[in-house]
């Protein structure tokens, strides 16, 4: 009996060689929360010690090597934070052309009927990979290479392309019931139309094509920005003014239709403001409690862990900023959190066909250590079943929630940028001239680049 039990265990847990120990009972969000709190407190050095570290084995390896180039970043150390980045990008493109990919991902989902989705191999979601793109266009931006980071930001538009070729909208009948009790995300998502279209990417390229005198691509991308962000006034001016500037006289028209009349220009330069705030919403698990058949057809509930954002929106600390005495509210080109609650709930379907499938899994293997070891495995069984029951809630976690723009022309000359609680930044305009300036927020975190294009 004894042999029995053991054996059946260990044939349990040979399915999780790719977690740790740790894993299996604690999820990833409550793993990351020393990280984050590290990083709220402006301790990067602190939250690069605390990050987990995982072998290529793990399946949290893409992850974790997310989380640390973002901390690098965020430490000034770009260098690091592009190795990383561009090691990432080369192992998806690896993935992608791997011909036993299939076989692999089919021994990772069986694993997962044994434990939780937290052993099946973490994949970057879309808008995570686009994400991915932008910071590396603009490290690339930040040493004027132009050439670089155009290469990267048309990266991060065609992970947005692919995505929507390959959209699916199929519910089964036990993903619509669920649907039916999971918790609302409304307030996240609110108008996102799905999880990986990104107005800020789109923005990052029409500026750099802008920049590089394409004008008719940086006006293509615009376009597109604005059709994912139609209510942001920037993005109105810009494509207003290059569709005035290109001669699309039709297009003019019916964009001064829609927004009214464009801006006055000075033979200034323009100054364009991003800015992203706060960190990304992490998951929270929710305990779903649904009905499954017997084979004689008696009805049982059992729970499910399923992950979930808190259905609250986040506020940014600041909504308008002051360039040279003028006041310019900050216009979101992006809310990450409603990307990545969108993203949770596109995967509903098939994360709960996979938790109906493990209950079946783990009720017969209870049954058999039951049948095999008595009230001893029968016990065993329920308290690992017990334990290992928890949601998935993996995701990069230390990217900024929001990210906004502000967009202004000043005389040529030397200016400052105030924003309350820090010091001025000094920059200088030239004329006609395109210069960026990239503020990050993050609590007790601040730091700047100031590029001129």
């Amino acid at each position: 009996m004894q042999r029995s039990i053991l054996f059946s265990f260990c044939f349990i847990l040979g399915g999780c060689s790719s977690i740790g120990f740790n894993d299996l009972f604690s999820h990833y969000a409550h793993q990351m929360a020393p990280v984050r709190h590290a990083v709220n407190s402006n301790n990067m050095a602190q939250a690069q010690k605390l990050l987990p570290s995982n072998g290529k084995n793990h399946s949290n390896y893409l992850l974790n090597q997310l989380e640390s180039a973002r901390l690098s970043d965020l430490n000034s150390e770009q260098d690091t934070a592009q190795n990383y980045y561009e090691s990432i990008y080369q192992q998806m493109e690896t993935k992608r052309q791997a011909a036993k990919l299939q076989l692999s991902a089919g021994l990772e989902q069986t694993s997962a009927l044994l434990t939780n989705d937290s052993v099946i191999g973490y994949v970057p979601a879309p808008y995570e990979m686009s994400m991915l793109h932008s910071y590396k266009a603009l490290n690339f931006i930040y040493k004027r290479d132009i050439e670089g980071a155009l290469v990267e930001v048309r990266r991060a538009n065609k992970v947005q392309i692919d995505a929507l070729a390959e959209q699916g909208n199929v519910l089964d009948a036990v993903a619509k019931e669920a649907q039916q009790h999971y918790p609302s995300m409304d307030a996240l998502i609110k108008d996102a139309k799905n999880g990986y279209q990104n107005a800020f990417t789109f923005y990052l390229s029409g500026l750099l094509y802008q920049s590089n005198k394409q004008f008719d691509d940086a006006y293509i991308d615009y376009k597109k920005a604005l059709e994912i962000n139609p209510n942001n006034p920037y993005l109105q001016q810009d494509v207003m003014r290059l569709a005035k500037q290109q001669g699309f006289e039709q297009d003019y028209e019916q964009y001064t239709q829609r927004f009214g009349q464009l801006n006055s220009r000075t033979n200034g330069g323009e100054v364009v403001i991003l800015m992203e705030q706060g960190l990304v919403a992490q998951k929270d698990e929710f305990v779903l409690r649904l009905p499954i058949y017997t084979s004689r057809g008696d009805a049982r509930f059992y729970s499910l862990a399923m992950p979930v954002y808190k259905d609250k929106a986040f506020t940014p600390s600041y909504s308008n900023i002051s360039v040279s005495d003028q006041e310019l509210a900050l216009s979101p080109l992006v809310r990450i959190e409603a990307l990545a609650a969108k993203t949770l709930e596109e995967q509903t379907p098939a994360r709960v066909s996979r938790q109906v499938l493990r209950l079946i899994a783990k009720e017969k293997v209870r049954a058999e250590l039951a049948r095999s070891g008595g009230d001893v495995g029968n016990i065993l069984a329920n308290l690992y079943n017990l334990a290992s029951e928890q949601a998935d809630t993996r995701s990069w976690l230390t990217l900024p929630n929001q990210i906004s723009v502000a967009r202004t022309q000043l005389n040529a000359g030397d200016h400052s940028l105030q924003l309350s609680g820090h010091k001025n930044i000094n920059f200088t305009v030239s004329k006609q001239g395109l210069t960026l300036i990239y503020l990050t927020s993050i609590n007790n975190y601040f730091n700047y680049h100031v590029v001129q294009l």
